[in-house]
């Protein structure tokens, strides 16, 4: 019977990758040697025919590699939460199937795991990007080290290495896997960065128009909700209801002020129709953390922040 694998490599796979057959002898190469016995999982997120070619050409060559197809694009998110269902082994790591940091360091954030560490993220340094390419990751990165007070540098690495578990308790949808340290610290895993250099020739195509940088803004915006406010929903939306009902009661008291006193006609006046909008605006935000509040308490017993790390009793 063959071995468990103690270490599942899982690769989500789009049309941009290096040649997968050459991909496959490197991991064998820096693997094998460390934990011995182990499995390479490609999810075809619904490439094309030449992606297809490349991943029969690569199983010719290594029969014991797992290939599975998506029917459609579903993304990173879901390629990485199917890989991480279907592996066999506790330990997972992730790459990008482009090598923007080579296989040879992989064994740099294998070990900390190995060793007790839940996650191991790798942080690009130095990097090949120049410019606004290079500003807006560091930007990005700054922005969600400080939201969260903790410090991460590079949420955009697919170089990682985690215990299953993780994976497992941790949400995994839309973008947010480049959330995870972020999501396991919180939740109180053990975690760590390791410098890994960029390869050069290696930057994401189309990862800085104004599509990408719109995306990662919004996500920023969940980042900051699901950290922050999950638990309290009223802290989050009744600000926003109180502001826009305070500018209203500002706008009417002086609508007020003009009809009853200085006796004028404020009927006919948009600034009427705007305070009586932030006035209802308001108050239907705040009754939305409320509902949120309801939510929250009622499911309250079912909710889960924390990780047992032993049991003494």
């Amino acid at each position: 019977m063959t071995a468990t694998p103690q270490v599942s490599v899982v690769i989500p796979l789009g049309s941009r990758h290096a040649d997968l057959t050459q991909l496959c002898e490197g991991l064998q190469r820096v693997l094998t040697p460390l934990i011995g016995h182990h499995e390479i999982i490609f999810i075809d997120d619904a490439t094309g025919p030449e992606t297809r070619q490349a991943l029969a050409a690569a199983r010719a060559r290594y029969p014991e590699i797992r290939i599975i197809r998506l029917q459609r694009p579903m993304g990173e998110s879901m390629a990485l939460a199917v890989g991480t269902q279907s592996a066999h082994g506790q330990i997972i790591a992730t790459i990008d199937p482009y090598l923007s940091v080579s296989l040879d360091e992989l064994p740099k954030l294998l070990t900390p795991v190995l060793n007790g560490t839940d996650l191991v993220w790798g942080w690009r340094s130095p990097r090949q990007e120049k410019g606004l390419g290079l500003l807006a990751s560091q930007l990005f990165n700054a922005a969600a080290a400080w939201l969260t007070k903790i410090p991460v540098h590079d949420l955009n690495c697919r170089m990682r290495v985690m215990r299953r578990e993780v994976l497992v308790d941790l949400p995994v949808y839309g973008d947010l896997h480049r959330f995870l340290p972020i999501f396991a610290a919180r939740r109180g895993y053990t975690w760590c960065e390791v410098q890994v250099p960029q390869q050069k020739g290696t930057q994401e195509v189309g990862a800085y128009d104004l599509r990408s940088y719109v995306g990662r803004l919004l996500d920023l915006f969940t980042l900051a909700f699901l950290t922050r406010f999950v638990k309290r929903p009223l802290h989050f939306f009744g600000l926003i209801g109180l502001v826009s009902f305070a500018i209203g009661a500002v706008l009417g008291s002086r609508l007020m002020y003009d009809k009853l006193v200085l006796d004028r006609a404020i009927g006919h006046r948009p600034l009427l129709l705007l305070a009586v909008l932030l006035i209802v605006v308001g108050i239907q935000v705040a009754s939305i953390g409320l509902l949120g509040e309801l939510m929250i308490f009622t499911h309250a017993r079912d909710l889960k922040e924390y990780v047992v790390q032993e049991d003494l009793t």
